[in-house]
């Protein structure tokens, strides 16, 4: 059986104690304002599947979240809550899919509304717009906008900001917002990076527009996470087992900024990042950070006026399109764990 991975973090490296708490709500108050955002794309058993999960495995995700304390809220639900300061319940979760696919409509949308959990969709438009086979069509994404189902923008073609100028990502977003806009009616300002993938240029662009944008490195988000570059967990193919999905959803917001580099865009194979880790109820010294599971090494600054920054270091590696480090903590008495990732793209590397 393969353990339960989240970005190369393996179940191995984490206590028992974390499997009780997650499986079982453990009577810890936690701080409230933290949520996990989670990202599927097919729900279904003969689609690719590195994008797919079945809809026994999608049932038994939502199972999970219904018999266990979590509270599904909309995603601008959300982010209004957090940017306003205010809390939100302990384990709360906001469900999102990206692309459009039909399966969404057919599979995905009875069993949310049998569990009564709301969630978004991200659509690419030029797909819908072709009526191109395995997606959508406008009026499905109508029904699923009458059933309070939110529309955000994923682009017209799903091309990846890295390869796009700033004024070719301009207009892609805006061309994308006039279609849903026009089909559905005004919808919130939320965007997804396809691929996951963004850089310094694409998150300036997204605040100038007014967007909220999500990426697909994990980690949750809490009041200090960049809203222009949200995580989300991605549960599908290797991630799709309730193992793994028990494991992200558990996951708590871990104030992470990283101060170098400023942009996730490289063509390094082993590319150090020097990170500020914010207060909470976690020890630096059972800070552990990973590389695609190896462990990374960690050296903390000294000075006094830099506390609890680190650099993040690791050795070089046969590189894919798109990687992540991730760091975790455990929280103080709960056995749940802080989770941070920092993504890396090299776009000279094929899809």
């Amino acid at each position: 059986m393969r353990a339960a991975t989240l970005h190369g973090q393996t179940a191995r490296h984490l206590p028992f104690a974390f499997w009780l708490c997650a499986l079982f709500v453990c009577p810890v108050a936690l701080a409230d304002q933290n949520a996990v955002i989670s990202v599927y794309h097919h729900v279904s058993a003969s689609t690719p599947p590195s994008t797919s999960l079945s809809p026994e495995a999608f049932r038994a995700h939502l199972s999970f979240l219904a018999e266990n304390n979590f509270t599904v809220l909309p995603l601008t639900q959300i982010l209004t809550t957090l940017n306003d300061g205010d809390d939100l319940p302990d384990r709360t979760v906001a469900i999102t899919f990206d692309d459009g696919y039909e399966s969404i409509y057919s599979t995905a949308f009875p069993l949310l509304r049998e569990f009564g959990f709301p969630f978004t969709v991200f659509v690419s438009t030029g797909p819908i717009d072709r009526q191109q086979t395995g997606y959508m069509t406008w009026e499905q994404l109508s029904t699923l906008h009458r059933a309070a189902v939110v529309i955000g923008n994923h682009g017209t073609e799903h091309r990846s900001l890295l390869e796009l100028s700033d004024s070719e990502a301009r207009v892609d977003i805006l061309a994308a917002q006039a279609r849903i806009t026009e089909e559905l009616g005004p919808q919130p300002r939320l965007f997804a990076y396809p691929y996951g993938e963004f850089n310094d240029a694409s998150k300036r662009l997204l605040a100038d527009l007014g967007y909220a944008g999500f990426a697909q490195n994990s980690g949750a988000v809490g009041p200090t996470t960049e809203q222009t570059a949200l995580p989300r967990f991605p549960l599908a193919g290797l991630y799709s087992g309730l193992e793994g999905a028990t494991l992200k959803y558990s996951t708590l917001a871990f104030d992470v900024q990283t101060l170098e580099p400023l942009s996730p865009q490289t063509q390094l194979t082993a590319p150090s990042a020097r990170v500020r880790f914010g207060e909470g109820d976690y020890s630096q010294a059972r800070v552990a950070c990973f590389d695609d599971g190896d462990p990374m090494a960690i050296a903390w600054e000294v000075d006094l006026s830099e506390d609890n920054v680190a650099t993040l270091s690791t050795n070089a590696k046969q590189r894919g399109r798109r990687w992540n480090y991730v760091c975790t903590a455990p929280h103080t008495g709960s056995g749940r764990y802080f989770w941070f990732s920092q993504p890396w793209f090299d776009e000279s590397k094929p899809q």
